[in-house]
């Protein structure tokens, strides 16, 4: 196997991934999987480019059977950033740069191609369809995959992929670790610089300047919401509003290191919070800190709901809390199944890497504030640990 020189991870990291793929397709009755979407192609191959897009579409095509090797599909011009980056020596460029002959004319034909070439055309395919999944091809495009494989079964393969991904490796564990180090150190800069009349687009700056710093890449996300016009808003952008004295300003920031993303909050108030903002404050942080403690391998997710709810329910703010959820998965995307939800069943395992993040706002006019605190946690053997090391109090800053 190839050791490419700029891949992120060593080439045993991506056979890991894709040996345990095959147990699970053979578990699950799927011949091969089709893959076009930038988190699963990254997952398995590593391939390091801006080109994920359903203009020019990619295609990892990772069969099941151990005499078969995978495929890669993509528009020649990346011919040498797949050799350079990806461990798949077996390559099906496509359209007419480089001066390919017999290339595939598209995208969609290069896939087509590649499962044909591997015996696979009455096959059971599984592709990105079922839930939080999503193709980079148009409806058109995946019609056209369909029909020029017309003996072939196409199948969902949701819950295969959320398997796997959802149970992180170390080296997966080493990048989550390095983003939210990252994430903490804007946190330390953007609330540093925080004072009475910047804009929320302005902290966002300093942070997002700062997450680049730490990883020489393009951070993930932002939110802020600042004041009584936001505090009803949810996974809004920072806007040019003004950060007014008694604003508190929720910050929910994500680096990203090796496409692995970081997620957390934390909160800030421009000038001393009023009575009731404290008490809300730290009602929420005692019902966040209750979640974060009920994480440990064989918990459900539900049981982490309930421990943040049952909290807010004894200080009288059960009518404030939303029932939707209260955390969710983090990897090569910020947000990821599983979610912790009410009566959610789904059982706490070891390396996963969870956020806990009970919201709320006071109803029905949300004029005292919204009220968010979150961390990463890694699932260990015996319990957890905490990635997401800014202090959780909330950051006051001073007014004249």
């Amino acid at each position: 196997m190839r050791n490419p020189e700029y891949a992120p991870f060593p080439t045993d990291e991506y056979l890991a991934r894709y040996h345990k793929a095959q147990k699970l397709m053979e578990e699950q009755g799927i011949d091969a999987l089709v893959l076009t979407s930038e988190e699963n192609g990254t997952y398995f191959s590593g391939l390091e480019t801006i080109e994920w897009s359903a203009e020019r579409p990619i295609g990892v095509i990772l069969p099941r059977d151990k005499n078969k090797g995978p495929i890669m599909s993509f528009a020649g011009l990346l011919g040498d950033i797949a050799t350079a980056s990806s461990w798949i020596e077996d390559l099906c460029p496509w359209g007419p740069w480089g001066g390919l002959t017999n290339a595939p004319a598209n995208g969609v034909e290069a896939i087509a191609r590649s499962v044909r070439k591997l015996g696979l055309e009455k096959a059971t395919l599984g592709v990105e369809l079922g839930h939080a999944q999503k193709m980079l091809l148009t409806h058109a495009a995946y019609g056209e995959l369909v029909s020029s494989l017309p003996e072939a079964k196409f199948v969902d393969a949701a819950d295969l992929l959320w398997d796997l991904r959802k149970i992180k490796s170390a080296r997966e564990i080493e990048a989550l670790r390095k983003v939210c180090a990252a994430t903490t150190r804007a946190f330390e800069v953007g609330f540093a610089a925080l004072r009475e009349g910047m804009t929320e687009k302005e902290l966002a700056g300093i942070m997002f300047a700062q997450m680049a710093l730490e990883t020489s890449e393009l951070p993930s996300f932002m939110m802020i919401r600042s004041g009584a016009s936001k505090y009803g808003m949810v996974n809004v952008r920072p806007f040019t509003k003004t950060l007014n004295r008694g604003d508190l300003v929720i910050v929910d920031a994500g680096a990203r290191y090796k496409s692995y993303c970081s997620d957390f909050m934390r909160m800030a108030c421009i000038g001393e919070p009023t009575d009731e903002q404290r008490r809300m404050f730290e009602a929420n942080l005692e019902a966040q800190k209750a979640g974060v403690a009920a994480i440990r391998p064989g918990a459900t997710t539900g049981q982490i709901f309930d421990a943040c709810y049952q909290v807010l329910a004894k200080h009288g703010l059960a009518q404030h809390f939303t029932t939707t959820g209260v955390g969710h998965s983090v990897g090569l995307f910020f947000h990821e199944p599983p979610r912790i939800n009410k009566g959610g069943d789904i059982p706490v395992e070891a390396n996963m890497v969870l956020t806990v993040e009970p919201i709320w706002y006071d109803r029905p006019d949300h004029q005292i504030g919204n009220f968010a605190i979150e961390d990463m946690v890694l699932v260990t053997e015996t319990g957890h640990e905490i990635l997401s090391l800014y202090p959780k109090d909330l950051h006051i800053v001073p007014v004249h």
